[in-house]
């Protein structure tokens, strides 16, 4: 009997990879929260030391990001910790288009900062602690963001989605820079919106650079998390009989109840979903032969 329980090359490599994603989600987000908590933190010294008003700390697109970013990562963490107990890493969909937001919005800043704002004032762009904020940091956050695996793909609609925080603060700048302007109590032109060309003709030329920067974002996390999907799969031996699917798919979801408590269980449907498209099967039939799996193992042993 113990031997017909026991996990298979595929099942076991199943089991690794959760605590796997876990591992690598909480070590990725940490750096994330980190690195952002960091920067602001310094730069929010900084400002008092200068004696500046800390309220202008915060219409900076590059603090909003930050404050973004380190919210999401810091939403995961206890995702991932409860994935390396339960050997099953997932977090809700809305917050991991809350980390794609703000992994797209600070990477904007950087964008912004070395390729518009370093040629004419390089203090700005790079100088104190801003070479932490518009440089580092961004690219620590877009590196650990690839490396989150949510279980789901990216679409074009969700970079869209993903896109309406810096949209509606493009929105607000143009009101404060352009229509009130700093003479009347609105913003100085720190970004360059209105400086060299119109306004509209150049948040037009920004809009499109930011889908860019989204799609380049999502094409590469796509790429990523398809690879690694081909590689989960490369564990299964293409010409697998239905019935022999079946077993393996029963066998994961007893082997998942046998090392879990009740209260930990979960149904990993991104590897069902995955698993039945490969082989061309219906999978409810897949789930429901998991959760058959997993009943008995919880129940049996």
């Amino acid at each position: 009997m113990e031997k017909q329980i026991s996990p298979s090359g595929s099942r076991q490599y199943l089991i690794n990879i959760q605590k796997w994603r876990s591992i690598v989600g909480l070590i990725a987000c940490s750096i994330t929260f980190g690195v952002s908590l960091f920067s602001m933190a310094s730069n929010l010294i900084y400002y008092s030391v200068q004696k500046w008003e800390l309220a202008d700390f915060f219409r900076y697109f590059t603090t909003l990001s930050n404050m973004l970013t380190t919210l999401s990562a810091g939403f995961i963490i206890p995702y991932a910790i409860d994935g390396i107990r339960k050997k099953r890493f997932v977090f809700p969909h809305w917050l991991s288009m809350m980390h794609y937001s703000g992994t797209i919005a600070t990477t904007l800043t950087f964008v912004f900062a070395v390729v518009f704002i370093l040629p004419f004032d390089p203090e700005f762009a790079i100088g104190q602690n801003n070479l932490y904020f518009h440089v580092v940091c961004p690219i620590a956050i877009l590196i650990s963001f690839e490396f989150v695996e949510s279980g789901r793909l990216f679409s074009r609609k969700d970079s869209l989605i993903c896109l309406i925080p810096f949209v509606s603060y493009s929105l607000l700048y143009l009101v404060m820079v352009v229509f009130i302007d700093e003479a009347h109590g609105g913003w100085e032109d720190l970004y360059m919106l209105n400086t060299f060309v119109p306004a509209y003709v150049s948040l037009p030329l920004v809009w499109i650079l930011a889908y860019l920067v989204a799609f380049l974002i999502r094409k590469s996390f796509n790429h990523f998390l398809t690879k690694r999907r081909e590689k989960m799969l490369s564990t299964w031996d293409p010409a697998l009989e239905p019935v022999e699917i079946n077993i393996e798919i029963y066998g994961l979801g007893r082997y998942y109840g046998r090392i879990c408590d009740k209260a930990d269980s979960s149904i990993p449907y991104d590897v069902i979903e995955t698993v039945a498209e490969y082989y061309s099967l219906d999978p409810e039939t897949l789930l429901k032969v998991y959760i058959k799996g997993l009943m008995d193992g919880l129940t049996k042993g």
